[in-house]
């Protein structure tokens, strides 16, 4: 009879199977290194809890046609303690039974004491299996945001992910170096791009901590992370190469106080991921300039991440472009009115790190 049952460390090898048919793994990489990142995600995470684990699909053979990943997160609402959880690597064996089996595992997950259920929407069919059991979409947490460093560069890197074929793309680069080597000089923005007066230092799990309790103190749901949660989180972080380096920075005030603090991947010549920025309000625009000159410097085309929905104006000033990752968004499920409010109306710090796309960045890169 087919069932969904708790994942065990023993499936793994068939769930990497699963994931290797399922999402195609890049080029060079190995089942072994992927069995290994799966192991990681699933069952050396520091939130682990026996009532949250992550799930499977058997089939009446026995056989395991799906899987859906769960990680439990603590945070607060109001200043009190709720149990979160993020669902990812959502994945079926292609064929008749596929919906079946994700239907099977979505109501499974819902159906958990979290107070909060939250995934990234990765398809339309996804999304309305989540709103069928209740769930809900928040666009909100779903905006993309893009600086351009090298505008022509930038431009360049746009035309080839739609098509640009590489003689035509090669035949422009000496146009792109001479434009953007004209385009500091212009001492204004948005090309220029002075040195910070505040002073940078290699991010530890301290700061981090620090950095994300003062950006998200005043929010009314926000993530409790201890000393060794983020500790285990940028150790995860720095161990992938496929994005670039990751690069980790607190920034600071003169009096030594931390302004805020980012992270992101670096890759000289490339579009470069942000995986956050944590900063006071009241900082933000300072931190976001301090990350623009540290990845110009370096050598990045543009740097992009996910809008903290309420230092909009930060972004928005600092001459970001703003637009929809495309998906069906953010995903949320919750049984307390309070939770669901705090998120869609922007009152939640639900950044790339509280919901699935890390996961993702692990396992595909």
């Amino acid at each position: 009879m087919s069932r969904v049952r708790p994942l065990v460390p023993d499936d793994v090898p068939q769930v990497g199977e699963l994931y290797g048919a399922v999402f195609p793994p890049p080029v060079g990489s190995s089942s072994e290194g992927l069995r290994s990142a799966l192991h990681e995600v699933f069952f050396a995470h520091p939130w682990r809890d026996d009532s949250l684990p992550s799930l499977v699909y058997e089939d009446q053979a026995g056989r395991i046609i799906g899987c859906l990943g769960v990680m439990p997160r603590p945070m607060s609402m109001s200043g009190r303690p709720i149990q979160a959880a993020i669902s990812h690597t959502l994945m079926v064996e292609r064929g008749s039974r596929s919906t079946l089996a994700g239907v099977a595992l979505v109501k499974r997950f819902l159906s958990g004491p979290q107070d909060l259920s939250v995934a990234q929407g990765s398809s339309d069919a996804g999304r309305r299996i989540s709103e069928g059991f209740g769930g809900s979409t928040s666009i909100l947490y779903s905006i993309r945001w893009t600086r351009p460093l090298r505008p022509a560069h930038y431009g360049l890197a746009l035309l080839k992910r739609r098509g640009l074929a590489a003689a035509f793309a090669g035949g422009l680069r000496p146009l792109c170096l001479a434009v953007d080597g004209i385009a500091p000089l212009i001492r204004r923005a948005p090309f220029h791009f002075p040195e910070s007066r505040l002073s940078g230092e290699e991010l530890d799990a301290e700061s981090w901590r620090e950095c994300v309790t003062a950006s998200s103190c005043r929010r009314s749901l926000r993530p409790e992370y201890d000393a060794d949660s983020s500790k285990w989180l940028l150790v995860q972080l720095a161990h992938k190469k496929g994005p670039g380096d990751l690069q980790g920075v607190v920034v600071r005030k003169s009096s030594r106080e931390i302004a805020g603090g980012y992270l992101y991947y670096l890759k000289r010549g490339a579009i470069c991921e942000v995986v956050q920025v944590a900063a006071a309000r009241e900082s933000m625009k300072e931190v976001l300039a301090h990350l623009f000159h540290h990845a110009w410097r370096a050598g990045a085309v543009a740097v992009s991440g996910q809008l903290d929905v309420m230092a909009l104006e930060a972004f928005s000033e600092a001459g970001c472009v703003l637009r929809h990752d495309g998906g069906p968004g953010l995903l949320i499920h919750s049984r307390r009115p309070d939770v669901l409010n705090a998120v869609q109306r922007g009152d939640a710090f639900i950044g790339r790190l509280e919901a699935e796309w890390w996961i993702g960045w692990l396992l595909n890169n």
